[in-house]
């Protein structure tokens, strides 16, 4: 079953049982001590005050299962781009997110990069689209679905962390995206 970003109960339910307890949903957010201090969030949006900022959910995934967070893509200038993805907590804010070994993500360009390596995935995407990110913790794998279309699997044997946190990078001043 796959849930929203679950926190600290599903880090407990590792240590307790091996069996498949639910787990409380949590309305993922975004983390403003984390993000950088030019992005404005206001509830679960965000918005960029000048270009290429990143800003951070807080660490929502259990340790195990399939979670699931939504990224709404309310404003994106013409000429712009954004990134749409997870980091976990090794992430150096020295390199944009999707060139760490310790990113992953999508760009609206419809590439997918990791550690630096651009690939082809999916397909363009923009304003007024949601993308779905799928993080399974127990095959290893992180999906994305661009307005409920499964653009499948992008990247296969993430390492096994439950530390993952929402990531989202915008390039120009007034792009906005809100997290679900």
């Amino acid at each position: 079953a796959k849930t929203m970003c679950s926190g600290k109960a599903a880090q407990q339910q590792l240590a307790t049982s091996s069996a498949v307890v639910p787990v409380p949903l949590v309305q993922p957010t975004w983390d403003s001590d984390r993000s950088d201090q030019q992005v404005q969030i206001t509830n679960s949006t965000v918005s960029a005050e000048r270009g290429e900022l990143v800003a951070f959910g807080k660490s929502c995934f259990g340790p195990r299962g399939v979670h699931q967070f939504h990224i709404h893509v309310q404003r994106l200038h013409d000429y712009s781009f954004c990134l749409i993805g997870v980091v976990s907590s090794a992430y150096s804010r020295h390199v944009w997110p999707a060139f760490s070994p310790h990113g992953w993500a999508i760009y609206s360009s419809g590439q997918k990069c990791h550690a630096g390596k651009e690939e082809n995935y999916g397909v363009t995407w923009g304003q007024s689209d949601t993308i779905t990110v799928t993080v399974d913790l127990d095959s290893k794998t992180l999906s994305f679905a661009k307005n409920g279309q499964d653009m499948g699997v992008a990247f296969t044997n993430l390492p096994a962390l439950y530390d993952l946190s929402p990531v989202a990078f915008l390039l120009d001043k007034g792009d906005t995206v809100v997290i679900s």
